[in-house]
């Protein structure tokens, strides 16, 4: 007699024989609507930027500095490329040069106290730092607190429930990182080290800022061309690697509607796959890094789209 396969009883047919056994068995998950699933960002909404102008942009830019600090050459090009950007974006611009510690300290206090009628407030600062803070022209440290306190929710009220922006390009320490070696995962090769800038000694400096934590306050965005205990380096014609590659992922995504820390992403893929070659140490790369309380997405509408 031919051998006959017996099939295994259900899931349901143990559950109708064996009840007690019911709350052992896991039902599959299901989605209330699986046509249309919800993501996360649909549900996060975008600030208000529609006021004309849409805000206030601050630029600090310290280039010449009392000894033994060092000029910073190159820092024009990063004040002239922020300018371009941000009055394209359709920001009101304040541009300083050469402040000293305490009239960097007057001014943030100063455009805190005033009524912000525009949608977000941008404030771009690029200096000397130290492990303390960002340098003054006179080498008298600006703290952490000096630069955000005046912008909280209790110091600054016509900023509540907008977006406020720092830009900081300085160095947080005086470590170099040093390159590492990567295999890519695809058929692709990616020359990383070929496609970076390697630049002579001689022909970049660093801007060596640590600023650990954002201040107790929501809608703040602080992005730092570098991780804390390490430099950033500055092209003595051409400008940062940091602020040059803002502005250009800026001029880049604006018009495509892509939120500022998606943006800051690009900066960040951008230059870290640049490289400095140094007599020393070799090559070294630099990381940056941005921390935000933002409620909401942070999108720069370009006014006037070309």
């Amino acid at each position: 007699m031919p051998n006959r396969i017996k099939s295994s009883p259900s899931k349901e047919d143990i559950q109708a024989s064996f009840p007690e056994l019911q709350k052992l068995f896991i039902p599959a998950p299901t989605s209330r609507n699986q046509e249309d699933p919800v993501k996360a960002a649909d549900e996060i909404t975008e600030y208000k930027m529609s006021s004309k102008p849409c805000g206030l942009c601050v630029i600090i830019n310290n280039v010449n500095f009392d000894p033994p600090l060092k000029d910073r050459y190159g820092a024009h090009s990063d004040e002239e490329s922020l300018k371009m950007v941000f009055q394209w974006l359709g920001f009101s611009l304040r541009v300083h040069k050469n402040q000293t510690a305490e009239q960097m300290k007057d001014l943030l206090k100063t455009y805190s106290q005033q009524q912000h009628d525009g949608d977000c407030f941008v404030c771009c600062i690029m200096s000397h730092g130290s492990s303390d803070g960002v340098h003054g022209t006179n080498g008298t440290i600006v703290s952490r607190d000096d630069i955000f306190g005046p912008f909280s929710g209790k110091s600054c009220p016509s900023l509540i429930n907008k977006p406020k922006v720092f830009f900081i390009q300085a160095c947080r320490g005086k470590e170099y990182h040093l390159s590492v070696e990567v295999q890519p995962d695809s058929y692709e090769e990616e020359e990383v080290e070929a496609d970076a800038e390697m630049e002579d000694e001689a022909s970049f400096e660093t801007d060596a800022v640590e600023m650990s934590t954002l201040p107790a306050d929501a809608d703040f965005l602080v992005a730092r061309s570098t991780v804390k205990g390490y430099v950033s380096f500055r092209e003595t014609i051409s400008g940062s690697w940091f602020i040059q590659s803002l502005c250009k992922q800026l001029k880049k995504y604006c018009p495509k509607g892509e939120d500022v820390q998606t943006i800051l992403l690009c900066v960040n893929k951008e230059v870290s796959e640049k490289a400095a070659r140094l007599r020393i140490t070799g090559i070294a790369k630099q990381m940056p890094v941005h921390k935000v309380t933002l409620r909401k997405k942070l999108v720069f509408r370009v006014p006037n789209p070309q």
